[in-house]
């Protein structure tokens, strides 16, 4: 299996005349027949014996080879404003153990490559008493500047989609703020991956770091709207309270106070005990649901591994927290949080059947959100997917995450096929939401009997 496999070089005018720098050993011996990588350098003043630079573009399809990049990928993603925990190696790792397939995984990485240029020797002396042989460079520091998660599934038609997709709320490609050349060099490497298979980009958040790579795409884009996500400001709760009408604020405040009343304590789950509390918020999350039309997959085994490995490393690394609210020794509601740099979200939460009797769930779990929020100087309050009628209750604003569809010239008729099935499904489940309710009403039948509930 190939672990790094490099990519057709570019046209002699963007390309490096020296190689890139080999591989590791181990890495090298596991390459198909070696072809120049695609590098893009910085040019520099021919009188000034500053380093040289040079983004180098690769494709990795080694399982192993990704878990062993989680230091470099931390590091480029602490350096991509846009990210968010959607696209942290924690996450995206774990969900390639849970949900990967053999042989579909596509990493477009960009490395940053500096070497400093050697002196030439001074007398022939100087030559035979060096250790290296004239000329040799210094061996180059590479650092992970651009990166494209990705897989290759075949149906409908060959297309690479990112990973993470469908539990995932955010999809995106990570690019480092301090290296503006890498969402160039990015888009080459996924052009090149594109040259059998359209691109589909899905859950892309506006402002997001793949915005940048598909403004540099040569070919045809189509882009369509995907999910909608609601957001709040990062504001303390009772700035929240304010957006809401005289009534519905003071009903707020009597539910808040109820909490208190109750005596309900909150808690932050500590790293080590993250599995057993994803696993008991998971099955509260299963009972919360029963009968009303459960997400089949929040209830499945590879999910809970997939939560649980994942939440465990994001809330040791500050990216995530797991929140019981008790009553006594009862676990009445559990919650995981996710962080990015200016974003807080709730990303599920387990109730206890008696919790819905005893207090409003929603907004006492926004307190705790937007607490955390407000300490922590992140901007946004996200609700994340989803347009509930509870959501709309705080008046947040509506921000519509986008579906991107890029191909290469020759595979256009293929893209436009996909695009107009986009389209014709994305009409007919809007006449079905709005004219044809007998078609929904049979459809939760239909999910009630696969997950063994009774149907809404």
């Amino acid at each position: 299996m190939t672990t790094h496999q490099p990519l057709h070089p570019t046209p002699p005018s963007a390309t490096h005349p020296s190689t890139p720098a080999p591989l590791t050993p181990a890495a090298t011996a596991e390459v198909a027949p070696p072809t120049p990588a695609i590098t893009l350098t910085t040019p520099t003043a021919p009188t000034t014996p500053a380093p040289s630079e040079r983004l180098v573009v690769t494709v990795c399809r080694d399982p192993e080879q990704f878990g062993a990049l989680a230091d470099a990928w931390d590091g480029l993603y602490r350096r991509c404003a846009a990210a968010t925990p959607f696209q942290s190696h924690a996450w995206l790792h774990s969900w390639w153990l849970s949900y990967g397939q053999r042989g579909r995984l596509r990493l477009v990485l960009v490395h940053r490559e500096a070497s400093a240029t050697p002196e030439p020797p001074q007398s022939p002396e100087q030559v035979h008493a060096s250790a290296a042989p004239a000329g040799t460079p210094a061996a180059p520091a590479r650092e992970l500047v651009g990166a494209a998660p990705l897989m290759l599934r075949y149906r409908p038609l060959p297309t690479l989609f990112p990973l993470g997709l469908d539990i995932s709320d955010f999809c995106d490609f990570l690019l480092d703020d301090r290296c503006p050349r890498a969402a160039d060099a990015l888009a080459t490497g996924l052009r090149h991956l594109a040259r059998t298979a359209l691109v589909e980009l899905r859950e892309v958040r506006p402002g997001a770091a793949a915005e940048r790579v598909v403004e540099r795409w040569r070919g045809p884009v189509r882009r369509r709207a995907d999910s909608v996500c609601l957001e709040l400001p990062g504001v303390p709760m009772d700035d929240l309270l304010r957006r809401l009408s005289g009534a519905s604020a003071r009903n707020a405040r009597r539910k808040l106070r109820r909490v208190d009343e109750l005596g309900i304590t909150h808690r932050a789950v500590a790293e080590h005990e993250v599995p057993g509390a994803v696993a008991t918020m998971l099955a509260l999350h299963g009972q919360q649901w029963q009968g009303r039309g459960v997400t089949p997959e929040h209830l499945r085994p590879r999910f809970a591994e997939h939560l649980a490995r994942a939440t465990r490393q994001l809330v040791r690394t500050g990216d995530a927290a797991l929140t019981e609210y008790r009553l006594g020794d009862l676990v009445l509601v559990s919650e995981v949080t996710l962080f990015s740099r200016h974003l807080a979200g709730g990303y599920l939460y387990g109730a206890h059947p008696e919790a819905r009797a005893k207090v409003d769930i929603a907004t006492m779990l926004l307190r705790q959100d937007a607490a955390r929020a407000t300490a922590t100087g992140r901007r946004v309050l996200s609700l994340l997917r989803g347009d509930e009628p509870y959501k709309r209750h705080w008046r947040p604003e509506t921000v519509v995450n986008r579906r991107l569809l890029l191909a290469r010239r020759r595979l256009a008729p293929a893209l436009w096929l996909r695009a107009g099935h986009l389209t014709a499904r994305g009409a007919l489940a809007n006449l079905a939401r709005t004219r044809l309710p007998v078609l929904l009403a049979w459809r939760s039948r239909l999910r009630a009997r696969r997950t063994g509930g009774t149907p809404r």
